[in-house]
């Protein structure tokens, strides 16, 4: 299987879970060979027609997960502790309807400004923060992960920004996932194959 790395100025690889600033607080990918973006062909060519607008726009976009191999996912919920359990998906089987990342056909990101800097969203990435674990009011916080969530606490502006995203990708004809504002995938997404291991991959 040949998957493409993300070589951009205006979009960008920062692999959430090849850090240690995500929800299980250690490198989830690196030992892997998991350093980078990577993404099916097919993704690659819909991501690169955003060049144009992002550059008019002064914007970057952040990929911070695609590609996961089924040996990755099935790592991540095997070793997940209790509280992550009801957010980690089982690796997914052949005849699966599920697991787009694990078949290079789908991403995670954010847009940035010109600097680097993440534009204010509804929640952080992933809805990861320091501690998330502890907080009682985190079930109130995911709610504001879903697309069409608008509740009080979400601000005009992070409504614009999760609005801007959304058009942008979507004017490529990717899809989202209603309760992750972060997430876009290709269309018939469970049509791609699944791949075991980064073994099974040819990277261009």
């Amino acid at each position: 299987m040949i998957l493409k790395r993300i070589e951009s100025t205006f979009i960008k690889s920062n692999l959430l879970y090849a850090t240690q600033n995500n929800s299980f607080y250690r490198d989830m990918y690196s030992a892997f060979g998991l350093k980078e973006a990577l993404v099916h062909p097919e993704l690659y060519e819909r991501l690169i027609k955003l060049e144009e607008v992002l550059k008019e726009k002064e914007l970057i976009l952040m990929i911070y997960d695609a590609f996961r191999p089924v040996s990755v996912q099935k790592f991540m919920y095997e070793t997940a502790p209790d509280y992550m359990k009801p957010y980690i998906a089982p690796p997914p089987q052949p005849d699966s309807k599920r697991g787009f990342h694990p078949r290079g056909v789908a991403i995670d990101c954010y847009l940035t400004n010109k600097m680097g800097e993440m534009l204010d969203f509804p929640t952080e990435p992933d809805a990861f923060y320091p501690d998330y674990e502890k907080d009682p009011n985190y079930p109130q916080y995911l709610k504001r992960c879903h697309r069409d969530y608008n509740g009080s606490e979400i601000t005009e502006e992070q409504k614009r920004n999760r609005s801007l995203l959304e058009e942008l990708m979507t004017s490529v004809g990717l899809e989202g996932l209603p309760h992750e504002w972060w997430h876009f995938n290709l269309p018939n997404a469970w049509e791609y194959p699944l791949i075991e291991s980064l073994e099974d991959v040819e990277i261009e």
